[in-house]
């Protein structure tokens, strides 16, 4: 990511004085309502603090925030914010990212609940994020927490990619969900605290972050009060996801996940690996984004549609080199066993993630003793289950209310 503007610049845009801006790495600090016009990749609200100045705070930490227009959801939200807060990226190194704050009108005085709702944002580029398509109301699912904000649940949606678009990057995205949901607990105007109850619920990348955070949560995040997770579409194994799209219709989400990935390894130098042909889809795919036609944004999908990997990468055994296979192991699932009830739907006919990697996750969970509601569906695409999340927000609402799961594990 990459910016030119100097300080004089970044203040007149926030409209802040350059004291202001400066103690925005210091202190929780109000800014201006955002601009629907206004794109994260010239907006100042995006820049963040040092590494310095976040190592001194706590992760979860509000760093600043500001009210957003609330088209998209002005008959259910009484006050929606923007939120950068401190989190940390999968080296363990202080960073910061972007989180959206939907509080309903129906929400209670007290003893408020949320929902962590993690998009299905897969983008290598800030303007596709959660964060800006809810400010614009180009979010594909904008309706689906429809259901939870009516109930008086507050909902947040954090760009858990974080500032550098780390796509499918299992611990930077986990923190990312998990510090989302302590910035919101912490601020001021949410009513919320850190004994809240939370759900959490995605499909595909937003599954893929869902199903990290429930894995990392009891040992990152013990005190946030989970409760129940709702997580379909799930590329459990990268390697076998990018296997099976290779050449066909989703190839552009295999050779975008390796950008994204190679951006959380800045030890892995990329362009060692790949051809000339490589190098220039590595360049291009760098500032697209899935969905980026609904979105108004430069569309991942249709310029590799069909495109096999032995055109870009050296190796014809690239996903078994010793290095790449350290990092898919690191990004494969089920290495950490969750806490919370699980609901967890897969569509037999999915044309993304192998089912069998998913089946192996469930049993792997089952016999550690968890409550997993597993549904497979036999006539479900991915792309048809992405339109498909009502059972999920029941069994979430239901958790938050205090219902007991069920599970199928026997």
């Amino acid at each position: 990511m990459s910016f030119k503007f100097n300080a004089f610049t970044l203040a007149t845009l926030a409209g802040l004085s350059l004291t202001g801006l400066a103690g925005t790495a210091l202190a929780q600090v109000a800014y201006p309502t955002a601009s629907a016009s206004v794109q994260p990749v010239n907006d100042p609200f995006y820049v963040p603090p040092t590494t310095y100045a976040l190592a001194a705070k706590q992760p979860g930490t509000v760093l600043r925030y500001r009210a957003i227009p609330n088209t998209t959801y002005s008959a259910r939200v009484s006050q929606a914010y923007q939120l950068m807060f401190r989190t940390t990226d999968g080296r363990g190194v202080p960073t910061a990212a972007v989180t959206t704050l939907l509080i309903p009108k129906t929400a209670p005085a007290s003893a408020r609940k949320l929902l962590s709702y993690q998009a299905m944002y897969d983008s290598l580029q800030l303007n596709c994020t959660p964060s800006n398509l809810t400010v614009n109301g180009k979010l594909f699912e904008k309706s689906y927490v429809n259901k939870a904000l009516d109930a008086g649940v507050l909902v947040v949606l954090t760009d858990y990619e974080g500032l550098q678009s780390q796509w499918v990057a299992g611990m930077n995205t986990a923190h990312g969900v998990l510090d989302g949901i302590r910035a919101a607990q912490k601020f001021s105007k949410s009513g919320l605290n850190s004994s809240s109850p939370v759900g959490l619920m995605g499909y595909s990348g937003g599954g893929h972050a869902t199903a990290w955070a429930n894995e990392v949560q009891p040992e990152y995040a013990p005190e946030v009060n989970l409760v129940g997770v709702a997580m379909g579409g799930l590329p459990v194994n990268p390697r076998n996801a990018a296997e099976k799209v290779d050449g066909g219709l989703f190839a552009a989400m295999y050779f975008g996940a390796v950008v994204g990935m190679s951006r959380a390894y800045p030890e892995l130098n990329l362009m060692d690996y790949v051809t000339a042909d490589g190098a220039a889809m590595v360049k291009d795919i760098s500032g697209r984004c899935l969905m980026g036609t609904v979105e108004g944004q430069p569309e991942m999908l249709t310029p590799y549609m069909f495109k096999k990997s032995s055109k870009y990468w050296k190796s014809p055994d690239f996903l078994n080199l010793p290095e790449i296979k350290r990092i898919i192991d690191e990004n494969t699932m089920g290495s950490r066993m969750p806490k919370a009830p699980m609901y967890i739907y897969e569509g037999v006919l999915d044309e993304v993630m192998p089912i069998a990697d998913v089946d192996a996750l469930v049993k792997r969970y089952c016999a550690a003793g968890l409550s997993v509601d597993y549904n497979r569906i036999a006539t479900g695409d991915h792309l048809f289950l992405a339109t498909s999340p009502a059972k999920g927000m029941d069994f979430v609402l239901d958790r938050l209310n205090g219902k007991p799961a069920s599970s199928n594990c026997q």
